[in-house]
């Protein structure tokens, strides 16, 4: 399929904060699912527009947010902020089925995505990409996923490597047994040997064979809940 990616702007909903980004469409005048994407620190944009084109092809309108405009550690309210002004610019997309809108997170992204399912209930999905269940020791103060995961109240997949060096095993472990506990719609993929960062391709953690599998799961994931 042959999809459009733009760069493009959008407004926080502190009216003055300016976040370039770029849009991915598929063809048609749809309406399209969509998936907002909350990219992680490290790596240039490229592996991430990557993303964007890959969920387009699938036939999902994305956004790629582009939150690093805050710096690599911006404190919750800004990021509330900027999550409102990018769902806000979703809902003036035409194509958009605004029934029908997830949210991907990548590493620190990942935060983010648990952030945004609690604050806007027209988010209808999850999917976690080696996300955090407690944000590194050296980080901003904030809500911890493992407590931001009982207010979440949609379907969430988590994709995760037995090696990540940033996010360990025991921790995803226990956040996993929290969100069964507390009874929600989750699943959670470990692929073996994979570190911190396998399926972003500009990412030094890249694993091809981890990401081609994960994203698989989050196509079928997408495919289920959105249908």
């Amino acid at each position: 399929m042959t999809v459009r990616l733009a760069s493009m702007s959008y407004t926080s909903r502190d009216a003055a904060t300016t976040i370039p980004s770029y849009l991915a469409s598929p063809n048609g005048d749809g309406p399209h699912p969509a998936v907002l994407i909350l990219r992680g620190v490290a790596g240039p944009d490229d592996g991430y527009t990557e993303i964007a084109r890959r969920l387009a092809e699938w036939g999902y309108v994305t956004l790629l947010h582009g939150w690093k405009v805050r710096g690599t550690d911006p404190p919750d309210a800004l990021v509330y902020d900027d999550l409102a002004g990018a769902l806000t610019f979703l809902r003036s997309v035409g194509a958009v089925d605004q029934t029908r809108v997830a949210v991907f997170g990548f590493c620190r992204g990942g935060v983010h995505a648990l952030m945004a399912a609690r604050a806007h209930e027209e988010l209808r999905v999850i999917v976690v990409f080696h996300g955090f269940a407690f944000r590194p020791a050296n980080a901003q103060p904030g809500a911890q996923p493992y407590d931001l995961a009982q207010g979440v109240n949609v379907p969430t997949l988590v994709l995760h490597g037995t090696d990540d060096e940033r996010a360990p095993m025991a921790d995803m472990r226990r956040m996993e047994a929290r969100m069964r506990e507390l009874g929600k719609v989750c699943e959670f993929k470990f692929y073996e040997g994979a570190r911190h960062g396998f399926a972003v391709r500009t990412h030094p953690g890249y694993d091809s064979h981890a990401a081609a599998q994960s994203f698989d799961e989050a196509r079928r994931f997408l495919a289920m809940h959105l249908s």
